[in-house]
């Protein structure tokens, strides 16, 4: 016998409601007010009350934690995104890196921009791996209490900061 049969069987005994998870069956109408007496969706009642679908960043005050979370994943997407396209273009391009590199080298960019592009890849990378390393301490189970949460978020920031200014100035 399939497994189709079986479960149409089973529904037919038990009633459709039992064979659904929990999650599916918080898509099924619900009454929301007995007075009303009609049944509406979840959403159908959000629209009703002109709830938005799920919070969003506007509706918060900026905090210090957000806006670490939210720079730990960009810098991650940027580094990501700038190791698949060197590769790629170090794979496509003729010539080896050495030839770019002494290429760079001959357009005489001044230093004020070569020291920006140097902290910006310098400060992604430190960034993204130190607060990496503070969400290791994390998982280690160190650091949920709301003081020492700001205390490792400046930390991290601090760090960052200073270790790329020093390697852009290399």
């Amino acid at each position: 016998m399939s497994a189709f049969l079986v479960f149409s069987r089973q529904l037919g005994r038990v009633g459709h409601r039992a064979c659904f998870s929990a999650s599916f069956q918080s898509h099924l109408p619900v009454t929301t007010s007995a007075i009303r007496g009609a049944t509406e969706t979840f959403f159908e009642k959000n629209e009703r009350l002109k709830r938005p679908l799920s919070p969003h960043l506007t509706i918060y005050k900026p905090q210090l934690t957000t806006m670490l979370s939210l720079t730990h994943r960009a810098t991650g997407i940027v580094l990501t995104g700038g190791l698949y396209a060197f590769s790629i273009g170090m794979l496509a391009l003729p010539g080896h890196f050495p030839y770019y590199f002494e290429y760079f080298q001959t357009l005489h960019i001044a230093a004020p921009i070569i020291f920006s592009l140097k902290f910006a890849l310098a400060w992604t990378t430190l960034y993204h791996s130190a607060n990496g390393i503070r969400h290791l301490f994390w998982d280690m189970g160190y650091g949920y209490d709301l003081k020492n949460l700001y205390i490792s978020g400046y930390l991290v920031l601090g760090i960052s900061l200073a270790a790329s200014l020093i390697a852009a100035s290399l």
